[in-house]
């Protein structure tokens, strides 16, 4: 898949046509997948590369709706979740105000005909495009006959009467309920970042962890203790991870630590990816260090069980 940032940047590689469609793929959910493997067979079945077009950052943040948004995938991660699905070009557009305020008619015309000179357009119910989101189905089937483009209207995908968003989907991880999330994305939900040294208190009780410095603008899932699977240098090891401020020592911050099961290697300085499966407990305070020490204990009977399930 080639990644394309600048549409200045863009050759020849659409001079026959693209089969295409857009979004902001926050998450990449059960909905969106619809979304990109019609793309991919609709380019299959008219010999034409598939593309994806995207932003960043996400428009509420530029327009100031939704200042400390947090994505529910790193651009890495949303570059490697949309490749897996057979895309050929994914072209992320720098969200500015000034793209903020293109008419639906000058992005159509300039981005999507001119450009990447689109013969076949996949776009979902909830999506819009241009200045005052104008741009929708409606708008790409008025004009389909203008450009010479077809146009497909993608409806929302339903999980128990309930419409698949990335909202639905923050909503469910803000609370924990880590298997409901599972089932909108398509799989559990990861989360990645770099270890650092920490104060090493896990150690002295037989738990040593690895911190692990998330991205700020990442979603966390709600503050307690978790069942994961933990990978890096190519391998996954069963693990649990607490999300919380470490009540039993000194409560400050905002601490994302996993215990690597079966495993005393030194982590500091790599990338450890967290695939979090099921919340074991919320986090609390101990009275001391043996409680704290019988309740890991337990947490790692509990993770070892439902790790053995998935």
């Amino acid at each position: 898949m080639k990644i394309i940032r600048s549409l200045e940047s863009i050759q020849n590689e659409f001079q026959n046509g693209s089969s295409l469609t857009l979004g902001n793929f926050d998450g990449i959910h059960v909905g969106h997948q619809t979304l990109l493997l019609r793309t991919v067979e609709k380019a299959k079945d008219l010999g034409l590369p598939s593309v994806v077009v995207t932003y960043f950052p996400n428009p509420s943040v530029v327009l100031g709706k939704k200042p400390n948004f947090k994505y529910l995938s790193s651009e890495t991660e949303k570059e490697e979740l949309i490749r897996g699905f057979g895309i050929d070009y994914l072209v992320v557009l720098d969200f500015t105000l000034e793209l903020s305020k293109m008419s639906a008619e000058d992005f159509l015309e300039k981005i999507m005909i001119q450009t990447l000179n689109a013969k076949h357009i996949v776009i979902g119910y909830n999506h819009f495009f241009g200045a005052e989101r104008r741009g929708d189905f409606t708008l790409l089937d008025a004009n389909k006959t203008k450009y010479g483009y077809a146009v497909e209207l993608k409806e929302a995908v339903l999980k128990k009467e309930s419409k698949i968003s990335s909202s639905l989907i923050r909503g469910f991880l803000e609370k924990g309920e880590m298997e409901e999330a599972k089932i909108l994305l398509g799989r559990n939900y990861h989360i990645t970042g770099v270890v650092f040294e920490g104060a090493k208190r896990g150690r002295t009780i037989g738990f040593p962890t690895a911190n692990i410095k998330v991205p700020e603008d990442k979603l966390l899932p709600s503050i307690g203790v978790y069942a994961c699977f933990a990978k890096f240098d190519g391998r996954d090891h069963k693990g649990m991870v607490n999300i919380g401020h470490n009540p039993t020592f000194d409560g400050i911050g905002l601490h994302v630590e996993v215990n690597v099961f079966d495993f005393d290697g030194n982590l500091y300085g790599k990338d450890v990816e967290l695939e979090i499966v099921s919340k074991i407990r919320d986090e609390k305070k101990f009275s001391g260090l043996e409680e704290l020490k019988n309740q890991l204990t337990n947490d790692k009977e509990e993770s070892i069980r439902i790790l053995n399930f998935n």
